[in-house]
C-alpha cells in the first residue's frame, strides 16, 4: 500500500486512489471493459477492496453493475446474473483471478445512459425483483442525502454492513467520499474487533443492523459509549431502541426503498417508527396523524417518478414522518385496524421475552384475527401470558393464538415475513393455545 492519502479502509488497510489504479489496470482495455457503457457486469468477489476499486472505476464509466454478496456460490452468482440481464460475470476471489465471463442471456434488457446500478429488491413481499437505478439518480441522491444530513459531516463512517448492498454502499461509502471523508469499511464481524475500530476513530458514524448494533452495546464496557449510529429497515421495538439510546451519544434513523434509495432521515431518534424528514430530491406524501394514516408515497423530483412503498405513515405537526406498519401487515379486527408493531412492543415488555413477531390469521367473525409468536429465555406460562395481555391491550389487540418457538424464521436477508407466517396452513396453529 501506498502512503499516500486513503481514500478509504478496509479492516486495519488503507488503500488509496493510486492503490486503487494498480487493482484495475489489469482490466482496462480488455474484453467486456474496452466499452464500458455497454457493460451489463454481475460482479462477485471475495476481497472487498478490490470490489470498491472496481466499483468506483466503472462508475464514472457508465457501466452497468450488479453487486452480488461475495458469501454466494459461483452457480448461484451466475444464476442470478442470467436472471437480471447481465452479460458478464466477475467471479473469483479478487481481480487477478477473475476473468469475466460472457453470459447467454434470454434478451438484453436495455440500460439506462450513463449506466446504473442493478440490484434485487429484499424479497420481503415474495419473490426478489430486478430494480435498477441510474447512476445520475444516485448522484442525485447523495447530493440531498449530504446536504441532509448536516451532523455527518465531522464524522468518521465506518461501514459494518455488506457493501454490496445500498445501505453499505451508497449510504456508508459513496456518501462519505461525497462529502470529503474516508469511510472504514469492515469486514471482520467479529464485536470485539469492530469495538477495536470504532475506538480508533472516536466520533464515529457506524453503519450497521439492529442486530449487530444490539450485540455490539452487550458487550460495551459500563463506562463506554458508541458515539453515532445508522439504523436502517424495519423500526426498533421500544425496548430495544430505548437500550440503544442509553448507549449512543447520538442514535439516527434513515428510510427508504429499492426503488429510491434513501428518502427520509433523523438525526434524533425519540420514538418507534420516527423516520425523520424527506430529503430535497424526493416530495413524500402520507397520512395527517396516527389516526388517520394512509400509503408513504415517494415522488422522485428530477424524474416525476412515483412509488407506492406500501408502508402505512403518517407525519407529525412538525413534518416528521412517522412508520406504523407495512400495509400487507395491518391486520383488520371487525374493521379496526391493529399494527403488528404496537403488540410486539407490549410483548417485548414482558420479563423474559427476547422476541415477538406479530401477524394475522383469516377469522370467519372477525375477518382477521392477530396472532403471535415469541421467543424467551425459559419455557412461559401461557396461561399467565394470556391474563397478563389482557391487563396491558385493547380486546383487539389481544392475540387469538399465542405460540412460543425455539426460533422465529426469517428470510435470508434477516427480515421477517409476517405475509408468509399468516398463510402457513392453518394446521400449523393446531397446537397452538388459545388467547
Amino acid at each position: 500500500m501506498t502512503t499516500a492519502f486513503p481514500l478509504f479502509y478496509v479492516d486495519n488497510t488503507p488503500y488509496s486512489q493510486d492503490d486503487c489504479d494498480r487493482i484495475v489496470a489489469p482490466l482496462a482495455d480488455s474484453g467486456p471493459f474496452q466499452n464500458p457503457a455497454t457493460c451489463r457486469l454481475a460482479v462477485c468477489l471475495q476481497d472487498t477492496a478490490h470490489w470498491l476499486a472496481l466499483c468506483l472505476w466503472l462508475k464514472p464509466l457508465g457501466a452497468s453493475v450488479l453487486p452480488i454478496h461475495p458469501g454466494t456460490p459461483r452457480q448461484a452468482a451466475k444464476t442470478l446474473a442470467i436472471d437480471t440481464g447481465c452479460s458478464h460475470l466477475l467471479f473469483g476471489d479478487n481481480l487477478r483471478d477473475a476473468a469475466p465471463e460472457a453470459l447467454e442471456t434470454p434478451e438484453n434488457p436495455g440500460q439506462a445512459a450513463g449506466g446504473e446500478l442493478i440490484q434485487l429488491s429484499s424479497g420481503t413481499t415474495g419473490k426478489p425483483k430486478t430494480i435498477t437505478r441510474s447512476w445520475r439518480d444516485i448522484d442525485r441522491e447523495l447530493t440531498a442525502y449530504v446536504d441532509h444530513f448536516t451532523e455527518a459531516q465531522p464524522l468518521t463512517p465506518v461501514v459494518a454492513c455488506p457493501v454490496t448492498h445500498s445501505y453499505g454502499l451508497i449510504c456508508g461509502v459513496l456518501a462519505a467520499l461525497e462529502r470529503g471523508a474516508t469511510p472504514h469499511v469492515v469486514t471482520n464481524l467479529n464485536p470485539r474487533f469492530i469495538l477495536s475500530r470504532l475506538r480508533s476513530v472516536p466520533e464515529h458514524l457506524l453503519y450497521a443492523s439492529p442486530t449487530l448494533v444490539s450485540l455490539l452495546i452487550r458487550i460495551l464496557p459500563p463506562s463506554e459509549t458508541l458515539h453515532t449510529v445508522m439504523l436502517s429497515g424495519a423500526p426498533l421495538p421500544a425496548p430495544v431502541l430505548n437500550q440503544l439510546r442509553d448507549r449512543c451519544q447520538r442514535l439516527c434513523q434513515q428510510y427508504g426503498c429499492s426503488e429510491a434509495g434513501c428518502v427520509a432521515l433523523t438525526a434524533n431518534v425519540t420514538e418507534p417508527g420516527l423516520l425523520g424528514t424527506p430529503l430535497p430530491h424526493v416530495s413524500l406524501d402520507a397520512g395527517t396523524s396516527a389516526a388517520q394514516p394512509d400509503d408513504v408515497m415517494i415522488t422522485i423530483k428530477g424524474s416525476g417518478q412515483h412509488i407506492n412503498t406500501r408502508d402505512l405513515g403518517y407525519f407529525d405537526a412538525h413534518g416528521q414522518l412517522h412508520f406504523l406498519a407495512r400495509t400487507d401487515d395491518t391486520i383488520n379486527v371487525a374493521g379496526i385496524n391493529v399494527y403488528p408493531g404496537a403488540v410486539e412492543d407490549v410483548y417485548l415488555s414482558y420479563p423474559g421475552i427476547r422476541e415477538a413477531v406479530a401477524y394475522k390469521q383469516a377469522d370467519s367473525f372477525a375477518g382477521e384475527r392477530v396472532c403471535l409468536r415469541f421467543v424467551a429465555d425459559a419455557e412461559l406460562d401461557i396461561d399467565h401470558l394470556k391474563q397478563w395481555s389482557r391487563e396491558h391491550l385493547s380486546p383487539h389487540q389481544v392475540p387469538a393464538f399465542i405460540e412460543q418457538v425455539e426460533t422465529i424464521p426469517r428470510l435470508p436477508n434477516g427480515k421477517v415475513s409476517r405475509r408468509l407466517l399468516s398463510e402457513a396452513p392453518a394446521h400449523t396453529l393446531a397446537e397452538e393455545v388459545p388467547a
